[in-house]
């Protein structure tokens, strides 16, 4: 008679990084939920460091309250599914949307899931492990690296911010700021026809690095006007539309400056909720601008994830951190070094 191999158990606490409030934050050990017949066990392979974890260590925003695991740019690979979980398998690498929404509000009904009053954060990111529900676990591409999904995240943020620019063939824009959210802008731009391009950055390597993935030009704002530029390469006129990326009041009433007459304004950064940009009224009026807000996302995970085949942003992804080195992880991306600092497997 054959006997069968043993099963390795499945993990059932994972090492997390808490965040207990303003500056606290500590590697605890969880318990992991109990799989259900549509859940999805992840390793985590690792997950992107945002400006929203930033700024809910620091305080400057709100959006939960403490204690919570965070990290909400995940990538790993399945280690084990529920029963009526069809759409991936063991050993699948995968990217993680970040909620469940209730699906029936207004918001929901209306498209907006991110609007949603009762949408369920799921993912605890700064892990070793997730068990979250089927419906936010997307399978990679054939070929794209499971430390290569934590950008899904984010590249959806900006499919959301070009399609709230209402970029055209042809049309011009200015990005501020060349972190990783201008820099997907950037590459989401050139896809949807963009053909001038002017980014602003104060970091050399980071200009670099928009020049590779499509930029006209590539400005230190320390030595040249942007302004300048933006009306150089349109005949005086400024661009069609600008991004402001970077999240502080300066830059906010900086891209104000950008947009030609009729042009638009996307404010996609992730300010502090003391902002408090001062924007000349009567040019408002006067040069029939469009200032957009773009929070998130709608729809455009699954097309993210599409795109990791599709575009080379390994650029992006610049520190590596295990997960026990999470404070080393956190002051290199509050202190701006590379562009994405990603934690996870060592």
């Amino acid at each position: 008679m054959q006997l069968e191999e043993p099963r390795t158990a499945l993990p059932t606490t994972t090492l997390s990084a808490v965040w207990h409030g303003m500056g606290d934050l500590r590697l605890e050990q969880q318990p992991l939920a109990a799989m259900g017949p549509m859940d999805v066990m992840v390793d985590v392979v690792g997950c992107g460091v945002c400006a929203t974890d930033l700024h809910l260590l620091d305080g400057s925003i709100s959006l939960y309250r403490p204690p919570r695991v965070l990290g909400h740019e995940v990538s790993g690979v399945v280690r084990a599914v529920g029963s009526a979980v069809s759409h991936v398998s063991p050993g699948d690498a995968v990217a993680l949307d970040t909620s469940v929404p209730c699906n029936t509000c207004f918001y929901c009904r209306e498209g907006r899931p991110f609007n949603c009053p009762h949408r369920i954060p799921v993912n605890a990111g700064f892990s070793e492990y997730n068990v979250v529900p089927a419906s936010v676990v997307y399978k990679l591409p054939p070929g794209v690296p499971p430390s290569l999904g934590v950008l899904a995240e984010p590249l959806s943020c900006a499919i959301h911010a070009v399609e709230r620019g209402e970029i055209r063939p042809a049309d011009s824009v200015a990005i501020i700021g060349a972190g990783a959210l201008g820099l997907l802008v950037l590459a989401v731009a050139r896809l949807r026809g963009a053909t001038h391009i002017v980014v602003s950055d104060l970091d050399a390597g980071r200009r670099q690095v928009a020049l590779q993935l499509g930029a006209s030009r590539a400005i230190d704002p320390s030595a040249e006007s942007l302004l300048s530029v933006a009306r150089e390469m349109t005949d005086g006129r400024g661009v069609d539309c600008a991004f402001e990326a970077v999240g502080t009041q300066a830059t906010i009433e900086q891209a104000f400056e950008l947009p030609r007459q009729g042009g638009t304004l996307v404010q996609v950064s992730v300010p502090p909720v003391s902002a408090r940009p001062s924007l000349p009224a009567y040019e408002l009026f006067s040069r029939e601008l469009t200032i957009r807000g773009s929070y998130i996302r709608t729809n455009e995970f699954r097309r993210a994830v599409d795109l990791l085949g599709t575009l080379d942003l390994s650029p992006l992804i610049t520190h590596h951190f295990a997960l026990p080195r999470i404070h080393d992880a956190i002051e290199a991306a509050c202190t701006r070094q590379g562009i994405r600092v990603v934690v996870g497997q060592a």
